[in-house]
């Protein structure tokens, strides 16, 4: 090549330069009002299609990014909600420790209730004989911090979180008392706990010139704990020589189905409590068990329900109606048969999935039906009570004329 054909080439590539660059600053100007740029995302994890989004997110957004374990756990609900089930949900480390501790029945704390006011505080109701209450703690004080922590509003899962604690260690709380809001401390050592679901007593009557002596037993939910409670229950009503039987299971959401099939057991003498429809297994039975305390099978029950009667609680009543053991009384159910198996995760949290349906005894579906009572009233709770023992009275004298 001659030196002038090499000098020609030499231009020629700096024209061609010069050329592609205008045109990748005319395209820049172009298209950046759009910001139609490609950011490729590198990731080993088994979302890759998350974290290719995530990385966006964190490269642009003008606000606070939340954690990567926030973001998970909203990944996590947002993939449930495609379930389109209200019962399959994630439930974070928290809310599950208090919902593991009241399936449990019992917990390491302190004694004390809570409600919040109008301005979001929590305002404190201590146990009689409680811990909080032998330290001075009383109703209306209003918490306010925990070790220190003050707390914000609207964070009950977080306040009873932190309250609650191993048996035997101390937890600090500040309270403010009265008008003048009045800060007083208080160091309790957390003491064994434990969350009663059946409360009795009997109530008395006549059936013509006799006395009649009802039990009755109030259930308000299903724990570990339910099924030895009402064979106690029944016990003590025994003794005191009940004739005939009120089991009260309003605004009863439900619990354990192992617990609601000990408390029936206790008023049935075999057969089929519930039947259990899962995906591999069309037709699983739960039987009445062998329990040490058993009402005798000519004493009448009355099974009080309402709108919030759900869950566990419905296989309970469904099943007393069904082996003709009782009539229920009140307003139809909520309607919920459906069974939740919980996975815990690794971080304390856990995912509901709901894996199962229910079926009555007599092969009714409980889910979105509910139960319609036998006699409906929609009146007062001491209406709905007062109409079964009515209920309860003339099938004792049914009885009595029988003999």
């Amino acid at each position: 090549m001659t030196r002038i054909e090499k000098g020609l080439a030499v231009v020629a590539f700096v024209l061609w330069s010069a050329m592609l660059v205008a045109v990748g600053y005319a395209g820049h100007m172009l298209l950046a009002p759009a910001e139609a740029r490609t950011v490729y995302v590198q990731s080993g994890s088994a979302l890759p299609l998350l974290d290719e989004a995530w990385g966006h997110v964190r490269a642009h957004f003008i606000g606070t990014v939340p954690s990567n374990t926030l973001r998970d756990y909203g990944a996590i609900r947002g993939a449930l909600a495609t379930l389109n089930d209200p019962y399959t949900t994630f439930i974070e480390p928290q809310p599950r420790a208090i919902e593991r501790d009241h399936m449990r029945g019992q917990f390491g704390g302190i004694g004390v209730s809570f409600r919040q006011n109008e301005r979001g505080e929590f305002v404190l109701t201590p146990a009689p004989d409680g811990p909080a209450a032998k330290a001075g703690v009383r109703e209306g004080d209003v918490l306010f911090s925990v070790d220190g922590y003050v707390l914000p509003p609207a964070a009950d899962f977080e306040v009873m979180a932190r309250v609650r604690g191993p048996v035997g260690t101390p937890v600090t709380i500040e309270v403010l008392r009265g008008p003048d809001r009045q800060r007083l401390r208080f160091t309790i050592v957390r003491q064994l706990i434990e969350i009663h679901t059946v409360t009795w007593r009997t109530i008395t009557s006549t059936v013509g010139t006799h006395p009649f002596v009802v039990g009755y037993l109030k259930i308000s939910s299903f724990t570990d704990r339910t099924g030895a409670e009402v064979q106690r229950a029944v016990a003590h009503l025994m003794e005191a020589g009940a004739q005939a039987y009120m089991i009260d299971l309003r605004d009863n959401g439900g619990g354990a189905l192992s617990a609601a099939i000990e408390a029936t057991s206790a008023f049935l003498k075999d057969g089929v409590v519930a039947f259990e429809i899962r995906r591999s297994q069309p037709n699983i039975e739960h039987r009445v068990r062998s329990m040490s305390v058993r009402v005798g099978e000519d004493q009448p029950i009355a099974v009080l329900v309402n709108a919030n009667t759900a869950s566990a609680a419905e296989v309970m009543a469904a099943a007393l109606r069904d082996h003709q053991r009782a009539q229920l009384v009140g307003e139809k159910t909520f309607g919920k048969g459906s069974v939740q198996l919980i996975f815990e995760l690794s971080d304390g949290s856990a995912v509901r999935v709901t894996a199962a349906k229910w079926l009555t005894p007599a092969r009714h579906a409980l889910d979105g039906a509910g139960l319609v009572p036998d006699v409906e009233v929609k009146g007062s709770p001491a209406e709905q009570e007062a109409r079964a023992m009515e209920i309860l009275r003339s099938a004792a004298a049914k009885h009595m004329s029988m003999r």
